[in-house]
């Protein structure tokens, strides 16, 4: 007699044996009591989750009843999926609009011996558009003697035509503790025994799919062992070492970068990829953070006890923040040297990193430190009184002692050291100088700047007041400023307008001469002219 895989051979028969899925189990079973069954339905989920068996079981159960002499035989052709009136068909093989006409009229027929004619479709997804258009009619208004159960791994492949005429259930991943305890069973019926790290290790590998894991555990057992040994899964499996993984780890936690190289040459040897060496640290780091964060009895922590003691141990060497970061630069490092190039260099490189990483951050505490300390006296630095910027034109002339009796020679001396007016001092003379009035004039070499020192009156009558110690009125003339006067006549309500002042005040500057539109039109005629 062949062989049976474990995955056909251990299928579940009942409602109960579903492993994972009871919220969808005790719906259906509620449905098939209170006479509530639809004509559709849609079972979606990832592979090996029960989803065509969920699909035999249902169709036993609303397909078998007391009444029936062969009731018990019924059950087993449903099962095994070779009953007349429920009938498997494959979407990927029967995928054209052909088939899908071939079932409409099919379904007309009346179920031989059931109550039901029931289809199960599987891959469903793999139907054509036209497939799915012919059979819209059909599944929104079926006979009520036929039933559709679809079954598919990709539900957004299909129709929301399709979709809006049938109950939806969404299979979820089984968690791997749940494998484990069915795996264990298995093994206890096949008289098999094999370590918890064997158990646990292939749950993980399953990665929620009951079939997955039941199809590697057959691997294990193909040799025909009756006990099997965490050593020996590693090496039928082609498995990284946990012993070196665990031993990496060790060495990280404890900062010794040469035995963690060590063991880290020692993983490589045994064949195992780089990126996938790293992907093994990094797992092995995710499951000291949630022993640490967690404890060693989380439901998260899918480990055997040993395991979870050693994970345990080493959350407490090192903190939560230094763990994340491993993790971090493990799955970093592990896309990088997919890459080719100096994949060992950048993969020793990165064992060395993480066992710094406890000095790393170190130092960066201590730079976060400082720049903390800096910051505080830049804050009580603040918090002194500020230094307010004047403008330049605003600056503060040199202070002077003032004498008894002022001479022009001595105003003259500080408007040479007062900035913005150093450069003018060499062009101004002086004409009257009485009681509260002075009078300047500018000489021949200051002809040219004539409006420029005219600009700065205010900043030379200030000075002035500065040296003299009382008021003061300076009074700029002569033959040059009596021609720019005369040039630049400005309109009083031109001056005392807001557009103006604001511009004035923006701009820091003094009111000399005012053009109007048509003037500058004007201007610009006649040197375009003489051009």
């Amino acid at each position: 007699m062949s062989y049976t895989v474990l995955a056909r051979r251990y299928r579940s028969k009942t409602f109960d044996d579903v492993i994972g899925q009871e919220p969808i189990a005790k719906t259906l079973t509620n449905a098939i009591e209170a006479d509530r069954t639809a004509h559709a339905y849609l079972f979606s989920g990832t592979r090996g989750v029960g989803k065509t068996s969920m699909a035999r079981i249902f169709a036993r159960e609303l397909n078998t009843s007391a009444e029936l002499k062969e009731c018990e035989a019924i059950g087993e052709a449903v099962l095994r999926g070779d009953d007349l009136d429920v009938i498997e068909i494959d979407g990927a093989s029967n995928r054209g609009v052909q088939e899908a006409r071939d079932l409409i009229a099919a379904a007309g027929l009346a179920p031989t011996r059931c109550r039901y004619r029931i289809y199960i479709i599987d891959e469903v997804h793999m139907l054509t558009t036209p497939a799915f258009n012919a059979l819209l009619k059909t599944m929104e208004e079926p006979p009520s003697h036929v039933k559709f159960i679809l079954c598919t791994t990709e539900p957004h492949k299909i129709p929301a035509t399709i979709q809006s005429r049938c109950q939806r259930f969404d299979f979820r991943t089984i968690p791997s503790q749940k494998i484990g305890q069915h795996l264990s069973n298995i093994l206890q019926q096949e008289d098999i025994k094999a370590d918890p790290e064997v158990i646990a290790h292939v749950s993980r590998l399953g990665n929620g799919s009951m079939r997955d894991a039941l199809s590697i555990l057959d691997r294990l057992l193909a040799g025909g062992a009756k006990t099997i040994a965490s050593d020996e899964m590693e090496e039928l499996l082609g498995l990284p070492s946990q012993t070196a993984v665990t031993s990496i780890c060790d060495h990280v936690v404890e900062s010794n970068v040469s035995g963690a190289l060590e063991s880290a040459a020692s993983l490589l040897s045994g064949g195992v990829a780089m990126d996938r060496a790293l992907e093994e640290l990094a797992s092995c780091f995710r499951h000291t953070l949630i022993a640490r964060v967690c404890g060693e009895d989380s439901i998260l922590l899918e480990l055997s006890d040993t395991s979870k003691k050693e994970a345990a141990e080493r959350g407490a060497m090192i903190d939560e923040s230094s763990l994340t970061h491993m993790i971090a630069i493990c799955d970093a490092a592990s896309r990088q040297v997919r890459r080719g190039g100096s994949g060992r260099a950048l993969f020793d490189a990165t064992i060395a990193r993480l066992c710094l990483s406890k000095e790393i951050a170190q130092a960066g505490a201590a730079l976060k430190q400082g720049s903390g300390s800096r910051s505080v006296q830049t804050k009580k630095k603040s918090n002194s009184p500020q230094v307010i910027r004047t403008p330049k034109s605003a600056m503060p002339t040199p202070t002077v002692t003032i004498p008894e009796k002022v001479e022009w020679s001595d105003i003259h001396a500080v408007i040479s050291q007062t900035p913005g007016l150093k450069r003018i001092a060499a062009y101004l003379q002086c004409k009257v100088m009485s009681e509260g009035m002075m009078t300047l004039t500018i000489n021949e070499e200051g002809r040219e700047s004539s409006t420029y020192i005219l600009g700065r009156r205010a900043e030379i009558e200030r000075v002035c007041v500065q040296v003299l110690g009382k008021p003061c009125t300076v009074k700029i003339e002569g033959d040059a400023v009596q021609s720019i006067v005369n040039d630049t006549a400005i309109n009083p309500d031109v001056a005392s307008s807001e557009i103006v002042k604001t511009a004035s005040e923006l701009f820091d500057g003094t009111l000399l001469r005012v053009r109007g539109i048509e003037e500058e039109k004007d201007s610009n005629s006649s040197e375009s002219g003489g051009n």
